[in-house]
């Protein structure tokens, strides 16, 4: 987060008495006029950085504007999310570098003994891949409902393999699909989870949908602060002089 504040002294010692009673008015204006520059460049930088970034990414940064009472307006990007993981959080090692935390499905792989301590995932050839470069949701959920059900028991595990056999099998519509984790037998390949797609003529060699990679420590590519400082010297006493215009014009 980063707070957007003023400091108007020079320019304040230029002003007659009017235009005096108008700072804090003048000052909120400015402030918060500044901040929507903050906002527009962070978007604008986030674009120029990430590979097609999400609009759910582009839309997580907020302003918390300034009031007369306050004069500081905050810009930063949202620590909460209704459904997957916060922009906060998910960002966090592009700003600041470091280790990358958990995508949802990553945690979810993990807690039904699949993804191994220690391991990230990519994506792989046979990953389903959206406009904006993320694994297709579909192919994730499918993914985490085939192998949970290796690991449950009773009805639910019973009805789970059903519909397994179900994916398996091969029609007249579409190909049959099966999944497992490993690495294929001979050569050199990945640790990850792997498909296999099934015909009426047999199954295909298997193809990686995710690949399991070590963790890493991530060089931070996103400097929010410095796109911050740079966008509010740049405006900021524009903003307040043309603010103090408007408010002596307006002034009762």
């Amino acid at each position: 987060m980063f707070s957007v504040k003023a400091d108007f002294k020079d320019l304040i010692k230029q002003l007659d008495d009017v235009q005096k009673r108008q700072i804090p008015f003048a000052t909120s204006l400015a402030i918060n006029r500044t901040a929507q520059k903050v906002k527009e460049a962070q978007q604008h930088e986030m674009r120029d950085v990430f590979d097609r970034p999400t609009q759910f990414t582009i839309n997580s940064l907020f302003i918390k504007p300034s009031t007369k009472q306050t004069l500081t307006a905050k810009v930063g990007l949202k620590d909460y999310a209704l459904k997957g993981t916060a922009a906060a959080k998910y960002l966090q090692a592009e700003i600041s570098g470091g280790e990358r935390r958990l995508k949802r499905y990553e945690a979810a792989l993990r807690s039904a003994g699949v993804l191994p301590e220690g391991y990230f995932t990519a994506p792989g050839d046979a990953a389903s891949i959206d406009a904006y470069g993320n694994m297709a949701k579909s192919q994730i959920v499918q993914i985490i409902s085939y192998f949970r059900a290796n690991r449950e028991s009773g009805s639910s595990s019973n009805s789970t393999d059903k519909t397994r056999a179900k994916l398996a099998k091969s029609t007249k519509s579409r190909y049959g699909i099966s999944y497992f984790v490993g690495a294929p037998a001979g050569g050199k390949l990945p640790l990850g989870i792997w498909m296999k797609v099934n015909t009426n003529f047999g199954a295909s060699n298997p193809r990686p949908v995710l690949i399991f990679i070590k963790s890493t420590n991530y060089e931070p590519i996103y400097d929010f602060k410095y796109v911050a400082e740079n966008t509010v010297k740049k405006y900021i006493d524009d903003e307040f002089s043309k603010a103090m215009k408007e408010a002596v014009v307006t002034a009762k």
